[in-house]
């Protein structure tokens, strides 16, 4: 059992909206790539980051500096920039 298209429509004119859904998919193929790529190299500069300040937080100097930051945080910055103003 056959279907028939019972529609006017040219083939040239289908070729046409083909063309440009193709057309529409590459470029978002693409966008989508570029979005990957720029995922991935943030990715490596996390991890990067991640054991950057393991590394220092294992320091002692690295230690000293995280509780100095801790606890100037607790304090709040207008205590710690009073006299910097």
């Amino acid at each position: 059992m056959g279907v028939k298209l019972h529609s006017h429509v040219s083939v040239e004119v289908l070729e046409k909206e083909l063309q440009v859904v193709k057309s529409e998919l590459i470029e978002q193929l693409n966008i989508r790539e570029k979005e990957l790529k720029e995922y991935q190299d943030l990715q490596k500069r996390y991890t990067m980051l991640e054991k950057r300040y393991a590394a220092i937080s294992r320091s002692f100097l690295g230690k000293l500096t995280l509780k100095y930051w801790t606890l100037r945080k607790r304090m709040g910055t207008n205590k710690a920039t009073k006299g910097h103003r």
